[in-house]
């Protein structure tokens, strides 16, 4: 028997109940620093280095003792000897001496004795004889030992998602291993007995709604539990959800929430023991949707439609896997000036909305157009690049107005 929906909570309140019933912490496991990329540290790092480790020169060159070149000047060429050429990745043995130069690369260490470095192209050189016009200053074209990083400074942050510069100065100064927390793992899983993952007759209807919100799931980080197809029966519906609370740290069901004889997912979980349930939330569109925590792991119940579905995901999965992640909210936010007006639908006007918008660059800066269609268009988030949450007490927006724009991973770009 499908339990109907009797009350709506808000979207706030919901989250708050379940983010009450997770653990605070998050496992770790320590990845060599090469293969951190996108992962969540849980240590901050420190240099174990001076980077560079000693004075580098900045310019293919010759390094000199600028006391040497003091006098150089059009009329009165100062003479030096090369004595030595330096290479890179190896540290120079011979010490310069008065009189004297060395022939360095950029990124060469500078040898013993110098103090500046000549630009190839302010230098003549004949056989190993080198003339300069002008005195070099002390300190000229040097990179000087711990000028980019310093022994003991913080290469990487706690709680930081490393992106490809922080692997690269990680692994510059020998960082050898990073410890990161554990990737969120999401289970999904699809219900109706209508669905089907091969090619369809005309009754069937291919899961779309599946590899979508893994695709969403994999661009924020997680690793991605595929349960399949549950059909409309309460056995079957159940031993999905058991073991995606047995595999995962987060179960999204999509489909069979709303007041149907099949949509029975409200009332399996209730079977469940939930320390936490709503189901029917004060949100447009996706009212039916349903969150609940079962032994502190939650699940997202989206409706069967795609925006609905989606606007579940935005409002509370999205949340709940950044505080999976232990990243914060990473989400990206954009002002922008809508085009059009935009009203809220008549009977949800006190909800939590979730407006599809579509950015583009106007000539005073970033344009957003409300976008609009049935429940179920798939194609109306294909045509959007962001989303807008509008909390319940704002019914309509005015052309000009500004909006706060959250470009998400896997929906405003490709992570």
């Amino acid at each position: 028997m499908v339990a109907p929906i009797s009350d709506y909570v808000s979207v706030r309140r919901a989250l708050k109940d379940v983010f009450a019933q997770m653990a605070d912490e998050r496992g770790t496991e320590t990845v060599d620093a090469r293969d951190a990329y996108g992962r969540v540290s849980a240590e901050e790092v420190r240099s174990p280095v001076d980077m560079p480790q000693s004075t580098t020169s900045r310019m293919d060159g010759y390094a000199v003792r600028s006391a040497d070149t003091a006098l150089a000047s059009e009329g009165n060429p100062v003479s030096l000897k090369i004595v030595a050429k330096v290479g890179l990745g190896k540290k120079p043995r011979v010490k310069v001496g008065p009189g004297e130069a060395a022939r360095v690369a950029t990124g060469s260490f500078v040898p013993d004795g110098t103090d500046a470095v000549v630009p190839v192209e302010e230098v003549s050189v004949r056989g190993r004889g080198l003339e300069l016009r002008r005195p070099a200053m002390r300190g000229g074209h040097h990179f000087p030992a711990g000028a980019d990083v310093r022994k003991g400074s913080v290469v990487v942050r706690r709680g930081a998602r490393l992106r490809a510069q922080d692997v690269g100065l990680a692994v510059s100064v020998g960082v050898r291993r990073v410890e990161v927390y554990k990737r969120p793992r999401v289970a999904i899983i699809a219900t109706g007995s209508e669905l089907t993952d091969s090619d369809f007759g005309a009754e069937k209807t291919r899961n779309s709604h599946g590899p979508f919100f893994a695709c969403l799931a994999e661009a924020l980080g997680c690793e991605v539990v595929n349960l399949g197809i549950a059909r409309d029966r309460e056995s079957e519906i159940l031993t999905k959800l058991r073991k995606g609370l047995a595999s995962a740290d987060l179960v999204l069901t999509t489909g069979g929430t709303s007041m149907g004889p099949f949509d029975l997912v409200g009332d399996v979980v209730r079977g469940m023991g939930p320390s936490v349930l709503h189901h029917g939330i004060r949100m447009d569109r996706g009212r039916v949707t349903g969150i609940a925590a079962v032994r502190g792991r939650p699940v997202v119940m989206m409706p069967g439609p795609i925006q609905g579905a989606l606007n579940a995901f935005v409002l509370f999965a999205l949340p709940i896997i950044q505080k999976l992640s232990m990243a914060g909210d990473e989400t990206i936010r954009v002002r922008a000036k809508l085009t059009r007006e935009w009203e809220a639908r008549r009977k949800f006007q006190d909800f939590t909305k979730v407006v599809y918008l579509r950015l583009a660059k106007g000539d005073g800066g970033v344009e957003a157009e409300p976008l609009s269609a049935e429940t179920e268009s798939m194609s109306l988030l294909v045509r959007s690049t962001a989303v807008a949450v509008v909390p319940e007490e704002v019914r309509s927006m005015e052309p000009g107005q500004e909006v706060e724009a959250l470009l998400l991973p896997g929906v405003s770009f490709s992570a």
